[in-house]
Formats: C-alpha cells, structure tokens, sequence
C-alpha cells in the first residue's frame, strides 16, 4: 500500500493570492470612490498621487511608484497633463528626459485624492486593532523592501 502525497493546498490558502484578491477588490472601490469624488479613474488618481508625492519622476519612475504598466502611466499622464493638473519639465541634466510635475490646480486636486487614500486605508483596515495594524504594517514593510532589493526601477 502506498503512501498517498497530499494534495496540495487551495488556491485561496496561498498570501499572493489573497493579497491580488484584496488588491482587485481595493482597486474596485477605489475607482469607484475617485471617479464619484473628485471625477478621475483608478489610474489617473493613483498618477496623480504618485507624481504629487514622489519629486522629479520620469514616466518609468511613475509606473513603477504607481503600480502601473509604462503604456497606462504614460496615457494616465499625458490625460492629467491635457486636463491642467500636470506639466512635463525638461530634465537639466538630459533634455531628451522629462519629469512630471503637479500644476497649482492638480496640487489642488492631489490633496482631496490623499484625503480619499487616508478614508480606503481606514476603511480597509478597521477591522484591526492599533497594535494589528502596526504589526502588519511592520510586517509589509518588510516584505516591500526585500522585494524592491529584486526589482528596481530605472533611475532615469
């Protein structure tokens, strides 16, 4: 009689997993939050925060910091750029480069979005205790980190 092996274990038991599914059922929320709030998709408002709160970032910087692919953060910009809320500023250093900026207005704007992100995260997360909180936030610090030492960004 043989040993049988077990079988392995569901889908929904894996962390990735969980984490995409919270991240997807995050993202729905989000867009339909910023889309009644202040009239900008999942893209442009995660765009918009990233360039307001990240200096001097080129558009693969931006895809990086904004979860974005470079094709939908180029698009996301060239929109907010259309829309006044954002200008493209040659780079001292490289005038082929650009970086992206927050006009007057998208600062404007930039601050409801991050009153917006504050109210997703409270609302996500208040189903935990302070010390939960700050426990997983140690604990995804630490997960962010060992997984940007494998995948940088370019810097240019």
């Amino acid at each position: 009689m043989s040993e049988r092996s077990p079988s392995p274990p569901a889908l929904e038991r894996f962390f990735t997993y969980r984490l995409n599914t919270l991240a997807k059922l995050n993202d729905m929320a989000t867009h339909s939050l910023y889309l009644a709030e202040v009239g900008l998709g999942l893209s442009e408002a995660r765009t918009l925060s990233s360039i307001g709160s990240f200096s001097q970032l080129t558009v693969n910087q931006l895809a990086f910091e904004a979860n974005l692919d470079k094709a939908q953060a180029s698009r996301a910009a060239q929109s907010l750029v259309d829309k006044g809320l954002v200008q493209k500023v040659a780079s001292p250093l490289d005038g082929r480069s650009v970086f992206l900026a927050l006009t007057p207005k998208g600062k404007s704007l930039w601050r409801r979005v991050m009153v917006l992100v504050e109210q997703r995260n409270q609302a996500l997360t208040s189903c935990l205790s302070e010390a939960e909180y700050q426990q997983l936030l140690g604990m995804f610090e630490r997960m962010l980190a060992q997984a940007k030492t494998a995948q940088r960004p370019e810097k240019a």
